[in-house]
């Protein structure tokens, strides 16, 4: 899955009060919770009323995925480009 798609998926979830994890697959949850990219959104939804189906959407996810997609794969662990956090 693309790193664009787990976020879409990531944030469809948030969306049904369905669990997720602490960051979408592939993301430094370091960086994730430091953008507050939660909060974001939701001002986003809020102002779109409540359909994530348009262009603007995807220019949302877009963006946040060219900002986040900054980890990579070391052996066995992953670190980010951005914190140097590394994680098992």
């Amino acid at each position: 899955m693309s790193l664009i798609n787990n976020i879409k998926n990531y944030f469809s979830k948030k969306e049904n009060n369905q669990e997720t994890g602490i960051a979408p697959e592939g993301i430094c949850p370091n960086c994730w919770g430091k953008q507050e990219w939660d909060g974001q959104y939701y001002k986003f939804i809020k102002g779109e009323n409540g359909n994530p189906s348009t262009e603007t959407y995807n220019s949302f996810v877009q963006d946040v995925a060219r900002k986040l997609d900054k980890i990579s794969i070391h052996k066995d662990t992953y670190t980010c480009e951005t914190c140097n956090v590394k994680y098992k």
